[in-house]
């Protein structure tokens, strides 16, 4: 899994650039926006698990 950050001024630039983070790459957002220590904000997200029941499915089907 990777996981990917954003980090902003305010906790609206925070929550739009994850959206758009999210939606460029298809992550799933995690933790946000939440607040640092040094007011910054700090926002969360993650690839997607795959499809485990679609792996298992076709791994059936191929034998």
């Amino acid at each position: 899994m990777t996981r990917y950050a954003v980090l902003a001024e305010s906790p609206e630039e925070c929550a739009a650039g994850l959206a758009r983070l999210c939606e460029a790459l298809g992550l799933e957002p995690t933790v946000g926006p939440v607040r640092l220590t040094d007011g910054r904000w700090i926002a969360r997200a993650v690839t997607p698990a795959p499809d485990v029941r679609g792996t298992l499915t076709a791994a059936a089907a191929a034998r």
